[in-house]
């Protein structure tokens, strides 16, 4: 083949119109079918990442639904013996799992009303020991902290269980 011959094969591509070539629409078919199945793939993708994003705060609702019943739990089992120590150490560890707890929905109208509330429940609790505390070995009346704490004890399971609705609530909400 000469250069003559290449140059009218090349003038003969040219002048033919691509539209009548059986490649140009096989590729045409080819490439919006691509494009189709990407927006599909994109939609879906979407859809996904949403599901996910439900689904990761319905596990975080629970778990700290399971948190909170536990707390319930060992502040409605409070030994007819307890001691300040223990009582102390008791009331200090619930108030404080429970403020963390609510902590980040504390903007939440009713979850920042249950707060303000958890604070004065706390506070009156404080006192109540506070007024039962034993002083220079001083021998407490026996069972004194116990009647003094249960009633705050169980105000304080009311209200964690109360916070423990709201989450459930929350989380059946997500899906």
């Amino acid at each position: 083949m000469n250069l003559e011959e290449n140059v009218e094969k090349i003038l003969k591509y040219t002048e033919a119109s691509f539209l009548t070539a059986g490649d140009f629409w096989i590729n045409l078919v080819v490439g919006l079918a691509g494009v189709c199945f990407s927006l599909l793939a994109f939609v879906e993708a979407k859809k996904a990442k949403e599901a996910a994003a439900a689904a990761a705060v319905t596990v975080k609702m629970q778990s700290l639904t399971i948190e909170l019943t536990e707390i319930a739990q060992r502040l409605d089992k409070i030994d007819y013996d307890i001691d300040f120590q223990e009582a102390r150490n008791l009331l200090s560890e619930s108030s404080r799992r429970l403020i963390r707890i609510i902590a980040p929905f504390q903007d939440k109208g009713n979850l920042a009303d249950l707060k303000s509330e958890l604070t004065t429940i706390v506070s009156n609790a404080m006192t109540a020991l506070d007024n039962v505390r034993p002083e220079n070995g001083q021998a407490v009346v026996h069972n004194a902290i116990y009647f003094a704490m249960q009633w705050h004890f169980s105000n304080i399971s009311n209200l964690t269980a109360e916070i423990t609705g709201i989450f459930e609530k929350s989380s059946i909400e997500a899906v």
